[in-house]
């Protein structure tokens, strides 16, 4: 399985353009549609389509860790690692949207219809780099027990038994590390989005 080109489609896709929400809308309509929809609602609507694009990369992810069943070369740490900090980046820019809007949001059943999602998607997010860590940490497991194993059987610059030199086990190892480091600042910047999200849900009841 090529982790890294599956990673790649996902970040792919993250950035591609969507199609709109709602269905169309006659041509006739649209001008006026457009001009009469809510500025505020408008900017929700920006929020949530950013956040429901994480969401999917983190599916993206799961089942690329999923199918991969623990075994994670040092490219394809490398690749989910930079895909993580691409995550990471967005949620915080998503926290600043949030509290962009706490300012701007006022009590409106319209509006909170959107924030009630937003901070579901939050909550969602959360839950699934909860699942991407454990992932991680049984993928650092099987990762250490096998660089330790080759390791005996190895000596630095020549090859292991399973082709590997000493130098690419620690390699491996040290990718590992920064790898969970990636995910404990994800969590963290998750958690700052979910606070906001719910702060935002609270304004607009």
């Amino acid at each position: 399985m090529k982790i890294r080109a599956a990673i790649t489609a996902a970040l792919t896709v993250l950035f591609a353009i969507s199609a709109v929400f709602a269905k169309a809308v006659p041509a006739a309509d649209a001008q006026s549609a457009v001009s009469a929809e809510n500025p505020r609602i408008k900017e929700l609507k920006n929020i949530l389509f950013k956040l429901v694009r994480q969401d999917e990369y983190l599916d993206e992810t799961i089942d690329t860790l999923d199918s991969a069943a623990g075994k994670l070369s040092l490219d394809d740490i490398s690749a989910l690692g930079l895909g993580l900090r691409m995550i990471k980046g967005n949620l915080d820019a998503l926290s600043a949207m949030n509290k962009k809007q706490f300012a701007e949001v006022q009590p409106d059943p319209a509006l909170n219809t959107y924030t009630r999602t937003i901070l579901s998607y939050s909550r969602q997010v959360s839950q699934k780099i909860v699942k991407v860590n454990g992932f991680v940490a049984r993928a650092a497991l099987k990762n250490k027990k096998s660089g330790l194993r080759d390791a005996v059987t190895s000596k630095r610059g020549r090859t292991a038994a399973k082709g590997k030199t000493l130098t690419r086990i620690l390699e491996e190892q040290k990718a590992m590390e920064r790898l969970s480091a990636d995910i404990k600042t994800l969590r963290a910047s998750s958690d700052k989005l979910t606070a906001t999200s719910k702060w935002l849900y609270i304004i607009s009841k």
